[in-house]
């Protein structure tokens, strides 16, 4: 009895974990959990996916159908990707108040009424977007800091000081990854430097899957996420955007605007493609990587091959990274956000009126999130789209 009392209570919390878990997405159809989940850092996951396979309000046959349900702007200007947690959005902004100072705010994801804000009120440009996990919210500044802010009030818990502006960072159990002068591997409680490791050149942001940390810098490299010890590196070329890891692949862009396809155990390259003209990440879902190109072309390429699947043509050049939830892929451009259907590329909605976005699209809980400036005057905001009605529903 005893046997099958623990067995019973081991499926119990296996089925638990397994519909609350955020995984990235996979080659196959996951459970749809029934509680709401987040997008707690860039590009949703330490993998840097750009997609949500939790997702089920948003869809090809509710997309048409969404509408503004809130703008926040005000003080705060040039706004990074925000993300997603526990009901609260976290953004950071590179300037406000008509001085060079940068701020992280957190705001509630319902109504964007301002929770709190911070800034070190001397020059403080955050050029990166945020990571919220362990009831901390995480950020890099030009001031060559990575600062971790109590998720509730906003208060510094930590800082620590690397040599050189901080891009964004990664979280990964319980370990805050940050590249700078060098890639450090931060104790995601108490700021205490785990490891650091020179790549040659300033570190883009770091990417996080299967053990290893895949960053960019003179080459690309894949480290020990737990030691910092070198696993490979290649040496072909620089690379200065952020990484996506799926499929045992390192998708990234180079500096060469080269579209690669690594192989994440060894480095190989397995194909590249000259596509893409721009510098952003892309975005992986069920075999299938999503990017655009600053030519105004958005392409869905075979994951394995390369191969272009379908690309749809736009009078706009796309500057965002991609991201996909449900069947649906969203990016943003300097003039719109559109979202197509990831099967066909078809065009399901777009919110235009001369909105230039510079971050990356966040969906969650039936919510797409974008920030961006509009026309004429070019105040910059951080606007909430859904089908209202539906909205944090399942």
């Amino acid at each position: 009895m005893k046997i099958k009392n623990a067995l019973y209570l081991n499926l119990i919390l296996l089925i638990a974990s397994s519909a609350t878990a955020q995984v990235p997405c996979s080659a196959t159809i996951l459970p749809k959990p029934t509680l709401f989940v987040n997008w707690p850092q860039f590009q949703y996951d330490a993998a840097h996916t750009g997609c949500n396979p939790y997702e089920s309000i948003l869809n090809p046959s509710t997309v048409p159908n969404l509408a503004q349900k809130w703008a926040f702007g005000a003080r705060f200007t040039d706004f990074k990707s925000p993300v997603v947690a526990n009901g609260m959005i976290y953004g950071s902004s590179f300037a406000g108040q008509g001085l060079y100072l940068g701020h992280v705010f957190a705001l509630s994801a319902n109504n964007a009424s301002e929770v709190w804000s911070y800034s070190t009120g001397v020059e403080f440009v955050t050029f990166s977007s945020p990571a919220a996990g362990n009831g901390l919210v995480y950020v890099g500044a030009s001031d060559d800091n990575v600062y971790a802010l109590d998720a509730k009030t906003g208060a510094v818990i930590w800082t620590y000081a690397t040599g050189g502006s901080v891009a964004t960072p990664a979280l990964a159990n319980g370990v805050v990854y940050v590249g700078s002068d060098q890639v450090y591997a931060l104790d995601a409680s108490t700021g205490a430097l785990l490891w650091k490791y020179a790549t040659g050149s300033l570190a883009a942001s770091p990417t996080v899957a299967n053990g290893n940390v895949y960053i960019g810098g003179s080459g690309f490299y894949a480290l020990n996420a737990s030691t910092g010890t070198l696993v490979w590196h290649n040496p072909t070329g620089s690379f200065s955007s952020t990484a996506a890891v799926a499929n045992g692949k390192v998708y990234v862009v180079g500096d060469d605007n080269n579209l690669y396809a690594l192989n994440a155990s060894t480095g190989a390259v397995v194909w590249q493609d000259p596509i893409i003209a721009g510098p952003e990440s892309p975005a992986v879902s069920r075999g299938v990587v999503y990017a655009g190109s600053s030519d105004g072309h958005v392409y869905a390429l075979n994951g394995s091959t390369g191969a272009i699947l379908w690309q749809y043509a736009s009078p706009y050049h796309w500057l965002t990274s991609a991201a996909v939830a449900d069947g649906v892929l969203y990016i943003s451009s300097d003039s719109d956000t559109s979202a197509l259907d990831a099967g066909t590329g078809a065009l399901l909605w777009h919110y235009g009126g001369g909105l230039y976005s510079y971050s990356s699209p966040v969906i969650a809980n039936g919510t797409l999130y974008v920030a961006a400036n509009a026309e004429p005057d070019y105040p910059d905001y951080i606007y909430a789209f859904s089908v209202i009605g539906h909205e944090n529903r399942r």
